[in-house]
């Protein structure tokens, strides 16, 4: 895969973006956040922001899961309710579920605008594999575009190249990239014509 297939903006010409926000939810590494800023600037062609930390989300977690309920946490960003954004992105390092599966890598809420996404299951360490640093940060954005991308209103895509391919496993993640395909471009074009 090309360097241009990888930073590929698929809303510079949509304008479907204005002003984002992205929330750490408890400690996030500053270095990925202001790495996830500037791509998603450049991918989206808006303008990013980084809010306030938000605490860790005990109030989200299931003892016997040991995992952390992702539809608790959008609801905590929404009641935020921050104002001047399009979107809102939160940023968990812990792992994601819903009650229709084991394990999620992100969620979002279309209505509400918000989404949120986990670093846990990006990282090779949960695979007992050797860190890749390069490889989690590709996977970070991926999973950003795809849960942001559901806020504009995109559904799961059957192309499994294309960033709103529902990804079951990390290697899912890896085989798509952080672009849409023509199709999901097309629906996003005809969702800008019905909303200007």
């Amino acid at each position: 895969m090309g360097n241009a297939a990888t930073t590929t903006n698929y809303a510079s010409n949509t304008s479907i973006s204005k002003k984002v926000c992205i929330i750490p939810i408890g400690t996030i590494d500053k270095e990925i956040l202001q790495y996830t800023q500037k791509e998603l600037e450049d991918r989206l062609n808006a303008k990013i922001d980084i809010g306030r930390q938000l605490e860790d989300p005990a109030y989200a977690y299931h003892k016997q899961k040991k995992q952390y309920y992702s539809t608790r946490i959008l609801k905590r960003i929404h009641k935020l309710g921050l104002t001047g954004y399009d979107r809102i992105l939160g940023i968990a390092d812990v792992d994601l579920y819903v009650p229709e599966r084991t394990f999620v890598f992100g969620e979002a809420d279309k209505k509400k605008k918000v989404a949120v996404i986990s670093l846990t299951r990006l990282r090779q360490k949960f695979y007992d594999l050797p860190e890749d640093f390069t490889l989690f940060r590709k996977r970070i954005i991926i999973e950003a575009v795809h849960e942001l991308g559901h806020t504009y209103g995109l559904r799961h895509c059957t192309n499994n190249k294309c960033v709103m391919f529902l990804s079951k496993i990390v290697s899912d993640t890896d085989q798509k990239g952080a672009v849409l395909c023509s199709n999901c471009k097309t629906i996003m074009e005809n969702k800008k014509t019905i909303t200007n």
